[in-house]
């Protein structure tokens, strides 16, 4: 999994190539100083994604034990069923 490591390299690449010091001065800030967070946020927010995900697939997982070999229901209760011609 890649989280945008490719995108940072020709960003670098891309501040590389600036003609001008400044230029690469800036574009190396810019990086730093806004690529870099996003980057840890998305991360952050991928892994406590999945850690929630799995909690609560875990937590179904359980409590489908406690209802045995229940027969499922196909969620239809007092229902009329209107027969067509």
């Amino acid at each position: 999994m890649n989280l945008g490591g490719d995108r940072m390299a020709q960003a670098f690449q891309m501040a590389r190539g600036q003609p001008n010091w400044a230029a690469r001065v800036a574009v190396i800030t810019f990086i730093l100083v806004i690529g870099i967070p996003i980057l840890l946020l998305l991360l952050t927010a991928g892994i406590a994604a999945f850690l929630v995900f799995m909690v609560l697939s875990g937590a179904n997982w359980f409590l489908n034990l406690f209802k045995g070999g229940s027969k499922p229901d196909d969620g239809r209760r007092n229902v009329r069923v209107i027969k067509r011609k």
